[in-house]
């Protein structure tokens, strides 16, 4: 049997105990799955996308199924970055879920990204931020991923 640090993963300055994470959006805010997965054999979960302000998301239908899956254009729904901190954060910084949290964060402007990492920067339960730079069913949603020099500048300002 592999020990379990033999799979333990750094990125930077962020330390998973594995490599395994839920990526943004299949796994809500962690809480709707409690029941049915174990945060402890996680390498972290990263919940649902949160932008500044809250947004409504696109109108159903939201998902179609096809004969490969599923696709989804569900348009970042949430309730924004305050609602988030105040009612999803402290539950995902309790001991009740054992792995690092990464942050999703998606913003209108390139001046959004920077002002809500600075509003979680140190706080507890965040190990570390993912910038949704990539979103094609929103509108504006790839505009920071195709022009480079946007990008870098983002993830610099971030």
């Amino acid at each position: 049997m592999i020990p379990p640090t033999a799979l333990s993963t750094k990125l930077g300055r962020l330390h998973l105990p594995n490599p395994v994470l839920v990526a943004s959006g299949t796994f809500g805010y962690a809480r709707e799955m409690a029941g049915l997965v174990d945060f402890k054999k996680l390498g972290g979960i990263v919940p649902k996308t949160v932008t500044l302000n809250p947004r409504p998301g696109n109108p159903p239908p939201r998902t179609a199924e096809t004969t490969s899956g599923l696709l989804n254009a569900i348009g970042l729904d949430n309730d924004g970055l305050e609602y988030f901190l105040e009612n999803h954060l402290p539950w995902l910084a309790s001991t009740k879920v054992a792995c690092p949290i990464v942050l999703n964060i998606a913003a209108k402007s390139a001046d959004e990204f920077p002002r809500m990492a600075a509003r979680v920067k140190g706080l507890p339960g965040i190990a570390a931020l993912e910038l949704n730079l990539s979103c094609p069913n929103v509108a504006g949603g790839i505009d920071f991923a195709t022009k480079p020099d946007l990008c870098r500048a983002v993830v610099a300002s971030a």
